[in-house]
Order: C-alpha cells, then structure tokens, then sequence
C-alpha cells in the first residue's frame, strides 16, 4: 500500500512511496491525539448536558416554573416551556 503521493508541481514527477519510520510514528501520534480530543470532547458535551440537568432540576426543587427558568438563564437551555 502506497502511503505518499509526492507531486512536483513545475515537473509535474509524481512519486508513490511508504512513509518513512518518522513519518509512520507521527501519524500514529496524530490519530492517538485526534481519538483523545474526540473522546474528551463527547465526555465534555455528556458532562455538560448533565449539568445543565441538574441545573434545571434544582431550580424546579426550589419551586421555579419552567417559564421562570427560561427567564432568568436564558443559556442553561430552556426546558420544556
């Protein structure tokens, strides 16, 4: 399997090899760093939600309205007014 496609643009030489060992760790670095910011990145969003839950669901405890909630935090994300 080719992994690199060179092209001389003014020769127009095109030349098909594998990378090279550096080149080959690099990319498993970058894939492995690319995997963790994707899966921080879902963890963040879940953490978020789940905040943003128990946010909501404290406020009803004290005794706010879903429309008063809305008001007051109109980023938390309105619940269902």
């Amino acid at each position: 399997m080719i992994d690199v496609l060179e092209i001389n643009v003014a020769t127009g030489e095109r030349i098909e090899r594998d990378f090279t060992v550096d080149e080959k760790a690099q990319r498993e670095i970058d894939e492995a760093s690319s995997k963790a910011a994707k899966t921080a990145g879902v963890a963040k969003a879940q953490a978020d939600a789940e905040a943003t839950a128990a946010a909501i669901a404290h406020a009803k405890s004290l005794g706010f309205t879903d429309a008063m909630i809305a008001v007051m935090y109109p980023n938390l994300g309105a619940p269902n007014v």
